[in-house]
């Protein structure tokens, strides 16, 4: 895994098209990816940002971009906020702008009662930490605040976990979060969900070194179908920009491979040298708001 001076220089925006629009056409490992392969799993921001590892609940916690900088962007959700730490450090350190990471594993963004299924029971300490941020943020006043969550296999503590949330009440979670962060008077921006993958990348891909193309996920992918229609509903509602990462990612299909890249550490997250490898496509997309 890249350390943190070892991450990749960013991409260009026409580079990153380009990585991805001939992802899908990758069959074998190149040496280079390969030798990559035996770090994959550990290419994680927990691991980059160790301070990150079990959560970020408090505004002093996890603070990263320009650490002393007068103006502040706030990071909020679950892991999937944390993912993209990578990239939105060095868009905090490009912006001179301090970015503050609020988040909990598991715990969306949307105002939400969720069920926190490898525990098997109910997760209050997400309702009641979301609700906490959003009065830390409120009095802080922000310059901006992006969102970002896992919108796939998330269920309903009101179902015993036993059903996901429908498309309606995840936009009206989304929307009940952002009408709550308006009085901060921040910008808001949503950075959507990814697809999520059916198999382990890392281990897919030791399993296939001949073989990519085993290891990707459709596009979407039905089998862990997200939100990201109600996310965007509930954007363009409050006037927030939303981002959509799947055109970096993806093209009908989401190769665990893009160029030189191992793209995902685990099924459900970005590595973080590729977050890293987008921090300028992402800055682009995040202009509006910052």
């Amino acid at each position: 895994m890249a350390g943190a001076a070892k991450l990749p220089a960013p991409g260009t925006a026409s580079q990153v098209a380009h990585l991805v629009s001939t992802s899908h056409s990758i069959t074998s490992l190149s040496t280079t990816v390969a030798h990559e392969l035996t770090g994959a799993a550990s290419d994680s921001p927990a691991v980059l940002y160790p301070k990150t590892k079990s959560g970020c609940t408090t505004l002093t916690q996890c603070v990263y971009g320009t650490v002393h900088a007068t103006r502040t962007v706030v990071v909020m959700g679950d892991s999937h906020a944390q993912m993209w730490l990578p990239a939105l450090n060095r868009i905090g350190i490009s912006h001179h702008d301090k970015v503050v990471l609020l988040f909990l594993p598991a715990c969306p963004a949307a105002r939400l009662d969720v069920w926190l299924s490898y525990t098997h029971s109910i997760y209050p300490q997400c309702s009641a930490s979301r609700a906490s941020w959003i009065s830390q943020i409120d009095k802080l006043h922000p310059y901006a605040v992006v969102l970002s969550d896992r919108t796939y296999d998330v269920y309903s503590a009101a179902s015993g976990g036993t059903q996901e949330f429908t498309d309606g009440q995840w936009q009206a979670g989304m929307s009940a979060t952002l009408a709550a962060l308006a009085s901060s008077r921040a910008k808001l921006a949503v950075l959507g969900d990814i697809v999520g993958f059916s198999v382990d990348p890392p281990s897919c891909l030791a399993a296939n070194p001949t073989s990519v193309q085993r290891c990707a996920a459709s596009d979407p992918n039905t089998a862990r179908p997200g939100h990201a229609a109600a996310e965007r509903a509930a954007a363009k509602s409050a006037h927030a920009v939303y981002v959509d990462p799947t055109r970096w990612l993806c093209t009908s299909t989401c190769s665990s491979v893009i160029g030189s890249f191992i793209a995902y550490y685990d099924s459900d997250h970005v590595s973080s040298s590729y977050a890293a490898f987008l921090s300028t496509v992402l800055g682009a997309a995040l202009k509006p708001v910052l």
